[in-house]
Parts: structure tokens; C-alpha cells; sequence
């Protein structure tokens, strides 16, 4: 916003006396409505329309001695990455800056991030609309994770909730050991979703239309990344969407996060001192017991339990079985998904893009160094198809996709083998009933 002038701000106090308000005033000016008032106020109290500043601003550690702000911008430079703490370090140990005051790390932050240059691009954020109300049971499963469940030993657990989002029942629930990965500790991996789920669709024998969870980055990839991931295209392969509530709006999933406090509150809370074997058990129990024996508080189950309220839940529309799931997976489909989509990746200096996980980079030439190429899937070879931005009709080459077999997203290595059941049906008495 410019400055306003002299002449400006005597319009200011004549127009306000005149019975036009402040905000009229600033709508009509272009500025803002604390500054109307501000000069108004001035003139009305004996003050004159000129800035009163004897002197610029000295700026940021001006206070401190020019090698030392030298010291500052010269590491910055050679070492974008480096942060404030980092800095200060190296300060400390280097020979010219010996017996000089030092600023605090907090106060280096400000005085670089003055220039936009060091300036970090803010994630893409990706707008998504909230999902569609659903109209029956087994249409969409929620899943969410509670992390960080400490026992006495002090080892930490993650709760695993699945549930029904039209009949709001909880159908399964897990605990599971935080993995390390890479020294540390991972909130969740797609693998033990995928474990949570194969449980859920082999108690119930069934799999649902959707499964819907949050932004997790190790579900639907970081931001910015627009290639699906495996979870995505694992579920994708047994005819199943994924649906992703929208960022930040937990409400989305409201269902399953009030399943995460039943059950959290009915088998874990207060029964840390047990081994996760047992507290596996009681939660198996947990889950039983409300879906099939206690009344439910929904407003449509009427007090009765979940599986009274909604007989549909013993139904089974699209059949599964564990040890079958090969025969539920199709490529096919994951093929067919996949050419819907383009993709625009930046060639590296070494003619090199990377598309999909971290060990699938594909070589396109170091004659396309530093452009832009257009990727396309073909699913009749399974091939990637490379095509200059500059020149889209000319097709550079085609490479085979990466890291996208049935091994890779199922986990067997075998295709012919048949995956080995890991769990029994979670409520055998009732359902022979």
C-alpha cells in the first residue's frame, strides 16, 4: 500500500467532519480503515499531517558488528538449507567472528528471512470437496489411527479403527508396534493400513465399495505429488476407491473418530501395564461386544446393537477371502486407472525424472537436461511414454513402469501362490448363527 499525501490526509479530517465514516472514507481511498482514523485523530488533537520519523529504520542486527552479519549471509548463500541453529553453530567456531557478541538463533531467522530468496515455497495445498453422504451399509469403511498410546514399559502403540460409516459400527480395531524407519519412528506405513483392512475384509467376508481416510502422507502421497500410491492402487485392484476427506476437516470422518474414543476408552485406557497380546485381546472383545451385544447411542440404531439395527452388515456384496485375494486383485484395473492420468515431471541434470516412489527414476536423455517432458501410461504394454512439453507429438521414448507388479502391492512374490491366511473370521459364533 503507497503512502498517503499531505493533501490526502487533510481530505481525511474534513470528509469524517463532514459525516462520512471511516470505513466509507477508506473504501473509497484505497486504504485502510485504522489509517483514516489514525490521521483524523492526529489533526483533531493539535497534531500536523507530516510524518514524524527522524530517521530510517537502522535495520535487523544493526547492533551487532558488520563481519558478523557478513558471516551470516556468506554461510546462507553457500548453504541454502542450513538453518538458524546451524548457523549460530558455525558462528562460534569461526576465526573471525572470536570475541565478537553473537545474535540469538531466533534473531539470525528474522534477518535472513527479510530476503524472499531464502524463502521456503509453501506446500501445494490440494482443495478437495467434501465426500458424498453415503446411502448404505458396507459403501464406505473409515479408517483412522491414533499414535503414540504409551505402555508402562514404554514402548508406543498406534490404534487402528475400521468403521462402518452408515451404520457408524465398529468393525475392527488393532494395535499395532510403532515402526522405526530410517532411525525413526514412522506415524503409520501403508503396509500396516493394509493390514488393518485385510483384517476387516476377512471378518466381515466382504469388501465395501470405498474406503475413506485422511491426508495421511504415506496413504495419499505429499503434497504436490500426483502419482496414486501403492495403498491407493492396491485398493484400486480389488475394485475399491479410495476417498480422502478434505484437508484439516477431521469432521469428515467424524464416525471413526468417535470409534477411535469407544474403543480407545473401552479396552486401552487404563490398561497399560498389559502386553500388547493381551491388550490385542481385549480390544478383539471391545469390538465384538459393541457391535453385537451392547446397545448402540447412534440416533438410528435406537438402542439396539449395530448388528440388529442394520441386519445388512452380516451381508456380503462383494465376497472376500483372504487367502483368495488374488482373485479379487486385477491389474487390470490399476492399468485402466492409470491412463486417465498425465504427468509433468522436470528433468535432473544427469537426463533423469522420478515418478512414483523414491527407487522409481526412469533415464529419458541428458540432451532433455533442465526441460520439461509429458508422461503418459499405455496399459497394452504397461509401458511410460515420454513426450517433449516443447513438442508433444514427438515421443522421446517408452520405458516398463517401476515398482507397480502385483508383488510390489499385494506382497507376495509368487503370483501363483495363494496369499496365507493371517486371521480367522473376528466373530465366528455369532456370524454361523
Amino acid at each position: 500500500m503507497n503512502q498517503t499525501t499531505l493533501a490526502q490526509r487533510r481530505e481525511f479530517y474534513r470528509r469524517h467532519l463532514q459525516g462520512e465514516t471511516f470505513q466509507e472514507i477508506a473504501d473509497n481511498s484505497g486504504v485502510s480503515r485504522g489509517c483514516v482514523r489514525f490521521w483524523f485523530r492526529r489533526q483533531r488533537n493539535g497534531g500536523t499531517c507530516e510524518n514524524q520519523y527522524d530517521r530510517d529504520s537502522p535495520g535487523l542486527l544493526s547492533s551487532f558488528d558488520p563481519l558478523v552479519r557478513y558471516a551470516i549471509l556468506h554461510m546462507k548463500l553457500a548453504h541454502p538449507r542450513w538453518g538458524p541453529e546451524r548457523i549460530h553453530y558455525k558462528l562460534t567456531k569461526r576465526r573471525s567472528c572470536r570475541g565478537l557478541q553473537l545474535p540469538h538463533p531466533s534473531s539470525i531467522g528474522r534477518y535472513v528471512h527479510q530476503w524472499s530468496r531464502f524463502h521456503r515455497p509453501k506446500p501445494k495445498v490440494i482443495k478437495r470437496s467434501r465426500p458424498k453422504p453415503v446411502k448404505a451399509v458396507h459403501q464406505r469403511w473409515q479408517i483412522d489411527f491414533k499414535t503414540n498410546i504409551r505402555q508402562e514399559n514404554g514402548e508406543k502403540l498406534t490404534l487402528h479403527t475400521l468403521v462402518d460409516e452408515y451404520s457408524g459400527a465398529c468393525l475392527d480395531a488393532q494395535l499395532l508396534p510403532k515402526e522405526t524407519v530410517n532411525k525413526r519412528r514412522a506415524r503409520v506405513t501403508w503396509r500396516e493400513a493394509q493390514k488393518t483392512l485385510r483384517c476387516g475384509f476377512s471378518a466381515w467376508g466382504t469388501l465395501p465399495q470405498s474406503v475413506q481416510t485422511d491426508s495421511e502422507s504415506t496413504l495419499v502421497g505429499r503434497a504436490g505429488l500426483d502419482f496414486p500410491t501403492d495403498f491407493t492402487l492396491w485398493l484400486r485392484g480389488l475394485g475399491v476407491e479410495h476417498t480422502i476427506i478434505r484437508t484439516g476437516i477431521c469432521t469428515d470422518n467424524s464416525e471413526v473418530e468417535r470409534g477411535h474414543r469407544t474403543v480407545n476408552d473401552y479396552a486401552v485406557f487404563g490398561q497399560e501395564k498389559r502386553t500388547l497380546a493381551e491388550l490385542q485381546f481385549m480390544l478383539r472383545q471391545a469390538v465384538q461386544e459393541l457391535t453385537f451385544e451392547l446397545p448402540s447411542r447412534a440416533k438410528k440404531c435406537k438402542g439396539r446393537p449395530p448388528t440388529k439395527a442394520y441386519p445388512a452388515l452380516l451381508s456380503t456384496p462383494q465376497p472376500y477371502q483372504l487367502e483368495k485375494e488374488l482373485v479379487h486383485f486385477d491389474m487390470k484395473r490399476i492399468d485402466a486407472y492409470l491412463a486417465l492420468f498425465q504427468w509433468r515431471r522436470k528433468v535432473c541434470k544427469n537426463g533423469r525424472i522420478q515418478l512414483g516412489g523414491h527407487r522409481c527414476r526412469y533415464w529419458v536423455g541428458r540432451e532433455y537436461a533442465y526441460q520439461y517432458v509429458l508422461i503418459n501410461f499405455d496399459p497394452d504394454d504397461r509401458h511410460l511414454v515420454f513426450f517433449s512439453e516443447n513438442n508433444p507429438e514427438q515421443e522421446i521414448c517408452r520405458l516398463p513402469i517401476k515398482a507397480l507388479s502385483v508383488h510390489d502391492l499385494i506382497g507376495i512374490k509368487d503370483p501363483e501362490v495363494t496369499v496365507v491366511p493371517q486371521q480367522l473370521p473376528l466373530f465366528p459364533d455369532v456370524l454361523r448363527g
